[in-house]
């Protein structure tokens, strides 16, 4: 990456003092109400015409954190609805459950969304799981080695030998041996390479199918007949050998290839897009 210097460079002429006498001149009322205009125009409020110049409240540096407070409220129900969505539990905010859904050892992002194997066959489940309703979410491949992907109850057990898909109620897809697996294990799907986009999906409503996507083409229903009721919760889960790397898309941002009347996992964060919409105009 260049320098900023190398991008940058300012004449010695630019700069120099300036007198008492020619402060007034450089600050004006010709500045000032140029500023005022390109404030009132940036900030200017998106649910009611603008008022006239000659009436409004000039805006100011003084002002304008007090206009940025008022102009990015959102309603507190508007925050709170996000979250409360029947058919899932946990956080508004899934990640990655660095704290305690892991098994084996890893290395987690910063954004706990991306995820390092360090040893033999780590485990890590999200923070958020669901048991009714159509959902999806997406794994970027960034190795094509030893995986798989899928989800797990919270009363799956695993080792370093021993990962989602390898015990009862959990279920995963294996690009790098192009196969499924729940307990025992079959052919399913197609080959993954790096960049590749593993879409998720778990129908929970009707007759609880589990499929998988790869760049946005189904590999067709994988499971079926998945446990339902007391304490069946589905989280999504990867086990991964050593160096294998991936990064999860829940819905913090678009999906890349979303599905027809399935639902990311999270919601988009509608009360930052509102504040955007309203800064942004």
């Amino acid at each position: 990456m260049a320098s900023k210097e190398a991008g940058m460079s300012f004449s010695r002429k630019s700069y120099r003092l300036t007198s008492d006498a020619e402060k007034s001149r450089a600050t004006g009322i010709v500045q000032e109400k140029l500023l005022n205009d390109y404030l009132n125009r940036i900030f200017s409020s998106s649910d009611h015409a603008p008022p006239a110049a000659t009436s409004r409240k000039p805006l100011n540096f003084q002002n304008l954190p007090e206009h940025l407070y008022q102009l990015l409220q959102v309603d507190n129900e508007e925050e709170e609805s996000q979250g409360q969505v029947e058919g899932r539990l946990g956080p508004s905010t899934v990640v990655l459950d660095h704290t305690g859904g892991f098994e084996g050892l890893l290395l987690v992002d910063d954004d706990l969304l991306g995820v390092i194997g360090h040893s033999n066959f780590g485990t890590i489940r999200s923070t958020t799981c669901v048991y009714k309703g159509k959902w999806v979410y997406e794994v970027l491949i960034s190795s094509q080695g030893l995986m798989q992907i899928g989800w797990c109850t919270i009363s799956c057990r695993f080792n370093q030998e021993e990962g989602v898909g390898d015990t009862h109620n959990s279920y995963a897809y294996d690009g790098n041996r192009v196969r499924k697996w729940n307990v025992t294990t079959t052919n399913y799907g197609k080959a993954w390479a790096a960049g590749d986009i593993v879409s998720c999906l778990i129908d929970l409503d009707d007759g609880t199918p589990l499929s998988f996507c790869l760049n946005g083409v189904s590999l067709g229903t994988a499971f079926e007949n998945l446990s339902r009721g007391l304490g069946m919760a589905y989280f999504p889960a990867i086990s991964l050998s050593f160096k294998e790397s991936v990064a999860f898309n829940f819905g913090s941002r678009p999906l890349r290839y979303p599905v027809a009347g399935y639902r990311p996992l999270q919601d988009p964060p509608s009360a930052d897009l509102v504040r955007a919409q309203r800064l942004l105009g």
